[in-house]
């Protein structure tokens, strides 16, 4: 009889993108613990004893992924970082290395490749470390790690998300055909909510409101993106973004969602981000 399976080392995955995350924790969780954030600083805050190895995106919003390697290397220096991006060129990899980061690994990762990269990488602080292998049955993983989803997922459970948040959000689902309502800060974190909207919207909201942001320098226009609005087969998605602070309401039809998009326009938009209570 064979005794436990040591513990083996987390992998965070730090990427904006909830797709990217969703796909290498699938690719990766059979064979190693998988931690994710969805920003550098959120990584920041999600690296743990158990962290054996950060695999990061370049391109992020706020701090980007060389500027994570610098501050890994200043505050966790035995801690491997490697970087990954769509284009990897000579000179992006010479600048990588030189800001502490290991490599820099062209997306789409691959678990033929990465695996075995990761292995030798991990290697010097974990001898005998073996990926070829799925883990066993019943080993003790370190758990997945989403700092914003998490902060949200405990806001959500608060008796009291902020008299604020409801000031705005009673008045939205009053709304005709308003079916439920929620705000969120602009990293993802449930502030308050109206109705049964699932907390881990908030991440798709900050995605939705990166990818606007760089639509915009295509399109030549002026400002960031205000409002967006999503048409599914029975209900319409209307999001909304002011600085610190985006908006989702979940509505019946596309009358009801012009009704929110014009009372955001009159209330929401332009006032002072909410004084919420966290």
């Amino acid at each position: 009889m064979t005794g436990p399976q040591p513990r083996r080392p987390a992998v965070l995955i730090v990427d904006d993108s909830p797709g990217v995350l969703t796909a290498m924790e699938k690719l990766l969780s059979p064979h190693l613990p998988v931690q994710v954030a969805d920003s550098a600083t959120a990584a920041l805050r999600a690296v743990t004893p158990e962290t054996g190895l950060v695999l990061a995106d370049i391109r992020m919003p706020g701090m980007d992924g060389l500027e994570l390697a610098r501050v890994l290397r200043q505050g966790h220096p035995s801690l491997p970082v490697v970087l990954m991006t769509g284009v990897v060129e000579d000179g992006l990899r010479v600048r990588a290395r030189e800001l502490g980061a290991l490599d820099v690994l062209r997306k789409p990762l691959r678990s033929e490749a990465l695996l075995p990269a990761l292995q030798e990488w991990m290697a010097g602080q974990h001898p005998g470390l073996d990926l070829s292998a799925p883990m066993l049955p019943g080993a003790d993983p370190a758990p997945a790690i989403h700092p914003a989803m998490t902060s949200a997922a405990q806001r959500a459970h608060a008796p009291d998300p902020g008299l604020a948040a409801q000031a705005i959000l009673r008045p939205v689902t009053l709304l005709p055909g308003v079916i439920s309502a929620a705000i969120f800060s602009e990293d993802g974190a449930l502030l308050g909510v109206q109705g049964e909207l699932n907390t881990r919207v908030g991440a798709y909201l900050r995605f939705l409101s990166t990818t606007a942001q760089t639509l915009a320098t295509h399109l030549d226009a002026q400002g960031s993106a205000r409002a967006m609005q999503l048409e599914f087969g029975d209900r319409v998605l209307v999001a909304c973004f002011r600085p610190g602070e985006m908006l989702a309401v979940l509505v019946r039809d596309t009358p009801a969602a012009s009704s929110v998009k014009g009372w955001v326009r009159q209330r929401w938009a332009d006032s002072a981000p909410s004084a919420l209570v966290h």
